[in-house]
């Protein structure tokens, strides 16, 4: 049963990071080409503001996400080599 609940604890893991982070970068490009302004015909259509700054903060949870996953894979070597701990755990 300790297998089934480790796979599925990876499978689950592997959705949100795997699937999910790509699909949320595409749900902030959706989201800002709703907030930015379009021409049509020489006239400039006003976008919503609010959708803007939405996709802003769904493009920083994604590089907040990516660099911690850098820094997480990095850590034994930035330990090593600074001395400085990152995380409070996963150091050998």
């Amino acid at each position: 049963m300790d297998i089934v609940e480790a796979i599925a604890k990876v499978l689950v893991v592997g959705l949100i990071f795997g699937a999910g982070l790509p699909a949320q970068f595409a749900v902030g490009l959706r989201v800002h080409e709703q907030g930015s302004d379009e021409v049509i015909d020489g006239s400039v259509i006003k976008g919503n503001p609010a959708m803007r700054v939405l996709s802003y903060a769904i493009f920083a949870v994604v590089a907040l996400v990516i660099l911690t996953a850098l820094l997480w894979i990095t850590r034994q070597t930035l330990y090593f080599h600074t001395g400085i701990k990152l995380f409070p755990f996963g150091y050998k």
